[in-house]
């Protein structure tokens, strides 16, 4: 299966990030903590035998939130692609919800909602999968789609557990259907429990850092790009 794992939001040119903000209440940024984990869930498909790549909207390109289904969408349906699965994560208006959901609109989506629903679930509460047809992200993309609602971000207590939680990996076995044995980007650890990586680069535009990590990924190496 070829699936493109797509960051919901962005950063606009005046600095503002589209997404919802959990932080000044014990929480995270949505758009920082997903694309954070793309990259994962891509490597741990692989892993697993499916192609997988990555779509993150440039940042400070955009002057509204608008453009970012305009960026998203031709790349998505042209790409040729089985799956899109769109990451986002919650927020209430009284800074009180919790747990995970999943959105689709096609029956094929409904089928993977659920696997990755049952995955996440078995770390948050369980909010269900829901039917949603006015998401452009699931009425206008040519593959089946998901929206993958992971936690609320605005609660300190979800977000404490995602961060004591590989939720990449959830996602991932969610969407392949099964256990993953791969370990992501993460690389695997030597008998000692130590971890090494190796930098092969260092650059000042995102963009030339994201090519040279998927011409590794093509090579068959796992890639991940850090800020400094």
């Amino acid at each position: 299966m070829k699936v493109i794992v797509t960051v919901g939001h962005s950063i606009l040119k005046n600095g503002n990030c589209t997404s919802a903000d959990g932080r000044p209440f014990g929480g995270v940024l949505e758009y920082e903590y997903n694309k954070g984990i793309a990259d994962k869930i891509a490597a741990y498909l692989r892993s697993a035998g499916h192609k997988a790549d990555t779509l993150i909207c440039p940042e400070r390109r955009f002057t509204k939130s608008a453009e970012e289904k305009e960026y998203k969408l031709p790349k998505v349906n042209s790409g040729g692609c089985d799956l899109v699965a769109e990451l986002h994560l919650n927020a209430s208006v009284q800074h009180n919800a919790r747990g995970c959901e999943v959105l689709y609109l096609s029956e094929k989506g409904k089928a993977v909602a659920q696997r990755v629903q049952e995955r996440l679930a078995a770390v948050f509460h369980d909010r269900g999968i829901q039917k949603r047809p006015n998401l452009y992200m699931l009425n206008k993309t040519a593959p089946t789609a998901v929206m993958i609602e992971s936690f609320f971000c605005d609660n300190a207590g979800d977000c404490a557990l995602a961060a004591k939680t590989d939720v990449a990996r959830l996602i991932a076995e969610g969407i392949h259907g099964g256990p993953i044995d791969g370990q992501g980007q993460q690389g695997q650890e030597s008998e000692t429990g130590k971890l090494y990586r190796v930098q092969v680069g260092a650059y000042s535009k995102i963009e030339n850092a994201r090519a040279m990590a998927k011409r590794l990924q093509e090579a068959g190496f796992d890639a991940i790009v850090t800020g400094a």
